[in-house]
């Protein structure tokens, strides 16, 4: 049909047609059932959306359309007729009655047919372009509502998600599901958090990225109603303040370190993510530094905060392997390794699954390689053997673990930061060890055979054990005084009494 309605002839015909679909509108209506007599006929019904200067006529195959996609049968023969792109074609050209092109595709995304000839035809992006720039907020809600059920096809789904993303940050797509409304909101609001950064550039950017792409198109597709719709494979919306950011999971990494207390949309998503990335980049000969540094930082915060992520660690298989890496030559992987393994050694479960496989050996091989790192270790150590499990016991004893802790307690410890909180540690954990049922005598034997054993064994540690920044010391002479962990003997005279508990512990001037 021409474009062009100026003679009377053809104004007369409008008019008819105009009626006809006026009728079939209440007909339809007011007689349920009678719908599935369209079947057949979609392809004329639908054409006549194409017909431009005609607005009134559109509008009236658009109601005549709308009270036939509650019926599946229709529906289906929708799907087998092949012409969304004149639904698309008339949600650009009238935007008066875009609410009701809405509503139309609304019902006819129930049928996975047609999502998938959607995505063909332009849906995508004639959608994006109401999302982004619509003056009206009732069509960015049912745009957002619809886009929302165009994700949930179990088939189709995923691909209309993963082009949705070309455009926007993936959080927009679990807002639409959860609140069409906030994510209106969220799109048209500044925001710096773990799981988005967004602002006035990135908004204007992909405005007028969409509006720009959606009008080419529709020049293309109001000349040939067939033609496809297709994103090149490299597209993708560039966002200047997220560059240089490192993001897993959906979560940029040095927000998250800053709000470790973030409450994330999907944390087990993120963990298994996040423990992916480390997973990379330990197993690499040659890591990234400054990357690895970040995830380390980000794990170590994920489970020092949200503890009970902790404890869904072990079923994901990764505890062996960090261990594992503990005896890369890498001097940066025993380090983030370490980091990673302190942490979780906070979580009964995981300490369970630690003394199923070979713990000990690993600690000991970052101890060796990284003075650095001694106090870390030897806090997991501890941690290791407060929960006690029989079989890290075996283990100590199988590694030589306790010759060589008392080993360290001979040594300065210069390359540690606090020798004298570690050296208090150590000692806790031998007699941690000590309290074994099966393996106890063994090990007090092992350690009243030791010179420097007996300038420890009787002494309190907890004076020496802080968690703040302040180490805790080991002054005097071997006397044994409660309250003092001694290291060898020394020139300066010991105190005549132990310090109050209440008081900070004098700088450690032996070590």
């Amino acid at each position: 049909m021409s474009s062009d309605i100026d003679t009377s002839s053809q104004s007369q015909r409008l008019q008819h047609v105009e009626m006809t679909l006026q009728a079939l509108y209440h007909v339809i209506h007011g007689n349920a059932g009678v719908e599935m007599q369209c079947l057949g006929h979609f392809k004329l019904l639908f054409s006549l959306l194409s017909i431009q200067g005609a607005a009134k006529l559109q509008r009236l195959a658009l109601q005549a359309i709308s009270t036939v996609t509650g019926n599946k049968k229709c529906v289906e023969n929708i799907a087998e007729a092949n012409v969304l792109q004149f639904v698309l074609l008339v949600l650009h050209m009238l935007p008066s009655s875009q609410e009701l092109v809405l509503e139309v595709l609304q019902a006819l995304m129930s049928d996975t047919k047609i999502v998938k000839e959607s995505i063909l035809k332009g849906a995508l992006i004639y959608l994006l372009d109401l999302f982004c720039n619509s003056q009206n907020p009732t069509v960015r809600e049912e745009t957002a509502a619809l886009f929302a059920k165009m994700i949930t096809d179990k088939l189709v789904g995923p691909k209309v998600r993963i082009v949705l993303m070309k455009f926007l940050p993936v959080i927009f797509m679990d807002a639409m599901r959860d609140s069409p409304e906030a994510s209106v909101h969220m799109f048209e609001n500044s925001q710096e958090n773990p799981e988005l950064i967004w602002n006035d550039e990135a908004r204007e950017k992909v405005s007028q990225e969409v509006a720009q792409m959606t009008e080419e198109f529709f020049q293309k597709q109001k000349q040939d109603p067939d033609i496809l719709w297709k994103l090149p494979e490299d597209f993708q919306v560039v966002y200047t303040q997220v560059q240089g950011e490192v993001a897993v999971g959906g979560v940029f990494l040095r927000l998250f370190i800053s709000q470790p207390t973030w409450v994330l949309r999907k944390p087990k998503e993120f963990l298994i993510a996040l423990l992916e990335k480390f997973g990379q980049l330990t197993q690499s000969s040659n890591p990234d530094g400054e990357i690895l540094e970040t995830v380390t930082t980000a794990c170590v915060c994920l489970f020092a905060h949200q503890t009970t992520l902790a404890d869904q660690v072990p079923p994901l298989g990764h505890i062996p392997r960090i261990l594992g890496r503990m005896k890369a030559t890498n001097n940066i992987i025993p380090r983030s390794c370490a980091l990673v393994i302190h942490v979780l050694a906070d979580s009964d479960v995981c300490v369970r699954t630690m003394a199923k496989c070979d713990a000990i050996t690993p600690l000991m091989a970052a101890m060796r390689r990284r003075g650095d790192i001694i106090h870390t270790c030897a806090e997991t150590i501890k941690k290791l053997f407060e929960l006690c499990p029989a079989e890290l016991v075996v283990q100590a004893i199988n590694a030589d673990l306790i010759p060589y802790l008392l080993e360290l307690l001979k040594r300065d410890l210069i390359d540690c930061d606090k020798p004298s909180a570690t050296k208090a540690i150590i000692a806790e954990s031998l007699k941690l060890m000590a309290k074994d049922l099966a393996n106890g005598e063994k090990i007090l034997e092992m350690l009243n055979g030791s010179p420097v054993w007996s300038a420890y064994k009787d002494q309190k540690h907890d004076l020496f054990i802080s968690s703040t920044p302040v180490a805790g010391y080991l002054t005097g002479p071997t006397t044994g005084i409660a309250g003092y962990l001694t290291a060898g003997s020394t020139s300066a005279p010991p105190p005549s009494a132990p310090p109050p508990l209440t008081s900070e512990p004098p700088e450690d001037t032996t070590d």
